[in-house]
């Protein structure tokens, strides 16, 4: 009896020792690469974001990962991912992009799908979030939506952006005050009907508001023309983008070939007609190519007196983030050009015979910066980087590091609830800030304090809300479309050029608007009529 005892702790011992390679190999970290959103390269030899955020990953969490953060220029990001994912060298996480480079992600099948029920066993705090309408409840009316964008053939693809600023107005009109105070023209005397905004325009243009003695003004801008498209509740592309479709009488429209389209440019071509509208308004002084995008170089240099080329934060007053702060981008161009004491007016939208007004805003939902998975990740690896994903929405101080860095070195804390960061963009990259932004959502975690830092505690953000809070100072014109159409990659280029080429000529009198019908033909013939027919029976199947 005892050598059989024997026999057996000496078996016991042969099976325990066998299981050790087991347990060192499953001691191994399980590496993840990540290719988020980054303004520069990680530098290995300074970063001491990564390792940290490792560290507390394993300690408090039990999730033992090797991140491998893997830098893909911006600009050439579509490129070079492409030429890695052809190659099977690209990383386990990266961006969507676009609803359309996700479709085609799909249809190559180089992405992975889930299950709704993996990702609540794996990150239920995150989901629970979301169903909840994020932070505050504010987005409850939009988590269906957030479902339909997230999936595709009753699969998981993606975990969209889910935040408030993605429907907030973002555009406004800026007028000259030199120019309204030539006039005398108060914030309460702008313009708040499309008579009125004409009517102001005429002055502009033919009551010398620079002093100069010379007829050398204009009215308005080209972005500011748009701005009488929204007065029809209308949101267009022109000039140098894609429109947004409406509904008229129950049936899905472009706003580039709706009914009221025509009457804006009748109303457009009248004031090109008077000289209301600078003669080369579409070779352009609004935006100079090399210089900052958002820079209304007419407006600032005087040439016309209003542009919706910019928002209210390019046009920030000094002072509103904080006693450094130096005032909005376009702010500070317009003050080095006019002088420190020039002054420039946000002003409301004209309103239409119905009541319309404003210029296009987005919606709370968007894929673009949101994280897609390659084929290639296992079930096991999606598992981690979704309790990783649901680490960073419930653990602040994690959430803090991998979004800040460390206190007192990459940023402080202020009284308000915001930070203020010590390093560029590019310098806080290096040392491995934002390298895990894929992996603890899109710019932000799915947490009550990573909407705080990105939105509600920002000083920037409650300007902008403060000023949307008056009357017809926002903006609401939604595309009723809110997924990329099958045949849009395909056809929206040659309907936009012809969209263009025919408004041009309308406004500048070289074709009648007799001839709209012809040029909606046109329009349908080239691809237009395709993709309303996709538009209406995506819409259909929504409702």
């Amino acid at each position: 009896m005892k050598a059989f005892r024997i026999l057996a702790l000496v078996l016991a011992l042969v099976m325990v020792l066998a299981l050790v390679p087991t347990a060192v190999a499953e001691d191994e970290p399980m590496k993840i690469s990540v290719a988020g959103y980054m303004f520069g390269p990680l530098d290995n030899e300074k970063d001491v974001i990564t390792p940290a955020v490792e560290k507390m990953l394993k300690e408090k969490h039990g999730i033992n990962v090797d991140i491998d953060v893997v830098y893909i220029e911006q600009g050439n990001y579509a490129e070079i991912l492409n030429t890695r994912l052809s190659g099977g060298t690209a990383p386990d996480v990266f961006l969507a992009q676009s609803t359309t480079t996700l479709n085609e992600y799909l249809d190559q099948g180089v992405i992975r799908t889930w299950d709704e029920a993996f990702l609540q066993e794996n990150a239920p705090d995150v989901w629970n979030f979301v169903m909840n309408g994020a932070a505050y409840g504010d987005l409850k009316d939009d988590v269906e939506a957030w479902k339909k964008a997230a999936v595709r053939d009753g699969k998981m693809v993606v975990l969209p952006s889910f935040k408030p600023d993605g429907s907030m107005p973002y555009k406004t009109l800026i007028y000259r005050g030199d120019w309204l105070d030539k006039l005398g023209v108060t914030e309460e005397t702008l313009p708040k009907t499309v008579d009125e905004f004409v009517g102001l325009m005429e002055r502009f243009t033919n009551e010398d508001p620079d002093g100069d003695g010379e007829a050398n003004t204009y009215g308005c801008s080209i972005t500011a023309m748009k701005a009488l498209f929204g007065s029809y509740g209308l949101g267009t592309g022109f000039s140098g983008s894609t429109s947004y479709w409406v509904l008229r009488d129950g049936k899905v429209v472009s706003s580039d070939v709706a009914d009221d389209a025509k009457t804006v440019i009748g109303i457009l071509a009248d004031m090109y007609a008077k000289g209301l509208i600078d003669k080369e308004f579409v070779a352009g002084k609004e935006s100079v190519e090399g210089s900052y995008w958002a820079i209304s170089h007419g407006m600032v240099n005087g040439i016309y007196g209003v542009s919706a080329n910019a928002s209210i934060d390019h046009y920030r007053l000094k002072g509103i983030a904080g006693p450094d702060d130096a005032g909005g981008r376009c702010a500070t161009e317009y003050w080095q050009v006019n002088g420190e004491d020039s002054t420039f007016v946000y002003g409301p939208w004209p309103a239409g015979p119905n009541g319309d007004y404003g210029w296009e805003v987005g919606t709370p939902v968007a894929v673009s910066e949101s994280a897609v998975y390659n084929a290639n990740v296992s079930d096991e690896k999606l598992a981690v980087i979704f309790k990783i994903l649901n680490a960073f929405a419930t653990d602040d101080e994690l959430y803090m590091l991998a979004f800040a860095g460390i206190e007192g070195e990459h940023y402080t804390k202020n009284e308000d609830g915001t930070i203020t960061r010590l390093m560029g963009n590019e310098d806080l990259n290096a040392v491995g800030v934002w390298g895990c932004r894929s992996l603890y959502g899109s710019d932000r975690a799915f947490s009550e304090l990573g909407y705080n830092l990105a939105f509600y505690n920002d000083k920037t953000i409650a300007n902008r809300l403060n000023w949307f809070k008056k009357d017809q100072y926002n903006s609401y014109i939604q595309d009723v479309v809110t997924e990329t159409l099958p045949s849009a990659g395909e056809l929206f280029g040659e309907v936009n050029t012809i969209r263009d080429e025919a408004y041009v000529d309308f406004i500048r009198g070289d074709r009648s608007l007799d001839t709209w019908d012809d040029f909606v033909a046109d329009w349908m013939s080239a691809g237009g009529e395709t993709l309303t027919n996709e538009a209406n029976e995506w819409y259909a199947s929504q409702n």
